[in-house]
């Protein structure tokens, strides 16, 4: 399984970096995770937007899901295309799109999507890749993913602040891609993690890897993992806009 970074600017997007937006292939299975603006351009570098077996939208604000109409504008009006991409969402998004487009029951970005109100602990499969729902700690309906394929397993939190339910979501994972939204040195915000924070979720779950997403321009990365460091001693790192992460069970590295 391997993750590519369409993005991972926190809160808004930024010159060279949109905001949150990861593209996820394992064999036959290419799954859009999270679709924040400039995801979108940055998806079509990689692959036909036609090709895309399912989206995962952890929320639905604006800087994790407002891309997704560039998508349903490109299949409805531009190819014209007679399939219905799986859209899993939390509670409440569909009327949350919706209100977007003017109360429409009917319209065409219900025709090229399907849009999946989840329930926590719900899971799909798709191409070979299973993916779990759990709910997270936001100010809106979240989720936290888990996707796993071949023995590999990514966790994804979203956005979310500390949560039991959302570590034990994540146990054993080979790569957790945690949000780090927030500065140690400021006052906590309770639906959103510090990087110290996310590198406590990832000591507690077992994960074998690292990667810090979310982070605000106003914030410095390289603090950021200092921050972490003080909470975990595995592999760690930045998830990088336009970088590629071959994800792996332990016992295929030692093969």
């Amino acid at each position: 399984m391997q993750l590519e970074v369409l993005g991972s600017s926190g809160t808004a997007p930024r010159r060279g970096n949109p905001a949150s937006g990861y593209l996820v292939r394992s064999g036959a299975a290419t799954i859009w995770m999270d679709a924040g603006p400039g995801t979108y351009m940055a998806l079509l570098e990689l692959v036909d937007p036609e090709a895309l077996d399912a989206v995962l939208l952890t929320h639905m604000h604006p800087d994790h899901s407002s891309d997704i109409f560039a998508l349903s504008h490109t299949l409805a009006y531009i190819r014209h295309s007679s399939r219905s991409i799986p859209v899993i969402v939390p509670d409440g998004s569909i009327e949350r799109m919706r209100g977007f487009i003017g109360g429409a029951e009917q319209h065409p970005l219900f025709e090229v999507l399907s849009f999946h109100e989840a329930q926590p602990g719900e899971t799909f499969e798709f191409g070979g890749v299973t993916v779990a729902a759990q709910a997270a700690h936001h100010t809106v309906p979240a989720f936290a993913y888990r996707l796993a394929s071949g023995g590999a397993a990514l966790g994804y939190t979203g956005d979310t602040g500390p949560s039991d339910l959302v570590t034990a979501h994540f146990a054993d994972v080979d790569l957790l891609l945690a949000e780090a939204s927030l500065d140690d040195r400021r006052e906590p915000f309770a639906f959103h993690m510090t990087a110290r924070q996310a590198g406590a979720m990832a000591a507690a779950a077992g994960a074998k890897r690292l990667l810090l997403t979310h982070i605000p321009e106003m914030i410095d990365p390289a603090l950021s993992i200092e921050d972490a460091a003080q909470e975990y001693s595995g592999a760690l790192g930045l998830a990088v806009p336009g970088e590629r992460y071959i994800i792996e069970s332990a016992q295929e590295e030692d093969a």
